[in-house]
C-alpha cells in the first residue's frame, strides 16, 4: 500500500511539473492569417507605436514574438553588459521609461517606421536588417531617432514567428550605412 501511495504521488508529481513546463500556446499570426515576413515585420511596427496617452500594443507585440522571443536595446553607455528582455520585460522598461519622461513633462508618443530592408532568408530561418526612423508624431517632418532592426524571424507551419530584435540608434558616431539607408524617390 506505502509503495503504490509512493508510486501514485510520483506519477501525479512528475505529470504535473511536465505539465508546468510546457510551453505557452502562441497566439495566433497577425490578422489571424499565415504569418508572412511582411505582416510579421509590418505588425512590429504597429505594434510599437502609440500615442501620448498609450501604450505599445502589447498584445499584438507577444503575436508576433516566439514566447521566448527577445528584444536586446543598445548597450547604455554606463553598462558593462546588453540587456535581454522578453516581451514582458520590455514592457516593464517602456513602462518606467514612459512613467519618467512623464513625469518630466516630456512627451511619450512614439511612431515607428520602416524606411528600409534588406532581407536575407534560408529555409526556416530570416534575418533582416531594417532601418527605422520614429517620431513623435507621424506627420513630423523629421525623425527624433533612427537607427537599425535586426530582426531574427523563424517559420513553423502557423507562418512566421520573431525569435529576436537587436537595435542600435543612429548616432555622429555611428551613421548608417548607404546599403541600408532609405533609397530616394525618383
Amino acid at each position: 500500500m506505502f509503495s503504490t501511495r509512493v508510486l501514485g504521488f510520483a506519477s501525479f508529481f512528475l505529470a504535473s511539473t511536465l505539465f508546468a513546463q510546457a510551453p505557452k500556446p502562441r497566439a495566433a499570426a497577425p490578422s489571424g492569417t499565415n504569418a508572412t515576413v511582411d505582416t510579421v515585420i509590418a505588425a512590429l511596427y504597429q505594434s510599437v507605436s502609440h500615442g501620448n496617452d498609450a501604450e505599445p500594443n502589447w498584445v499584438l507585440m507577444r503575436e508576433v514574438f516566439l514566447p521566448v522571443g527577445q528584444l536586446i536595446p543598445p548597450k547604455r553607455p554606463n553598462e558593462d553588459r546588453f540587456t535581454v528582455l522578453d516581451v514582458d520585460g520590455f514592457q516593464d522598461r517602456v513602462r518606467k521609461g514612459s512613467a519618467a519622461a512623464k513625469a518630466k513633462g516630456d512627451p511619450t508618443s512614439f511612431f515607428e517606421k520602416e524606411v528600409s530592408r534588406q532581407t536575407d532568408c534560408f529555409g526556416n530561418v530570416c534575418q533582416i536588417f531594417s532601418t527605422y526612423e520614429a517620431r513623435r508624431d507621424p506627420a513630423d517632418a523629421k525623425p527624433f531617432v533612427s537607427g537599425i532592426n535586426s530582426i531574427q524571424l523563424v517559420r513553423d507551419e502557423t507562418g512566421w514567428h520573431i525569435a529576436s530584435v537587436v537595435w542600435d540608434v543612429e548616432r555622429p558616431d555611428n551613421p548608417i550605412p548607404s546599403q541600408y539607408a532609405p533609397k530616394p524617390k525618383p
